[in-house]
């Protein structure tokens, strides 16, 4: 049986966790690009919308909460809520700038 050669491919779990990694890099790169559009004032967190399916694909791609435990998804959504935070404090600066011009004496 040396004659038969089995066709040399990915186990399913790379070819998943290949997918995955393609979703995150393409998000990433699409809230990248939104960065540089510029928006007006009510418009800012819209670039933040690309995250919200980055951590979807993280949290039932790459953690497996789904097949976890009760404590397991626990932990995964006190970890959510402590993003949900963190993002909030850190649009707090881009929602609230207030841009000044500046003065040029003489």
């Amino acid at each position: 049986m040396a004659s038969q050669r089995q066709k040399a491919s990915f186990p399913p779990d790379a070819t998943r966790l290949m997918w995955m990694w393609a979703a995150l890099v393409l998000l990433g790169g699409l809230e990248f690009g939104l960065s540089f559009l510029p928006l007006a004032r009510h418009a800012r967190p819209l670039v933040m919308l690309p995250a919200l399916p980055m951590i979807v694909v993280v949290a039932v791609g790459f953690m497996n909460v789904m097949k976890g435990p009760v404590i397991v998804r626990a932990f995964a959504i006190a970890a959510l809520l402590w993003l949900l935070v963190l993002l909030g404090l850190g649009s707090v600066d881009a929602l609230t700038r207030i841009d000044y011009a500046v003065l040029r004496l003489g």
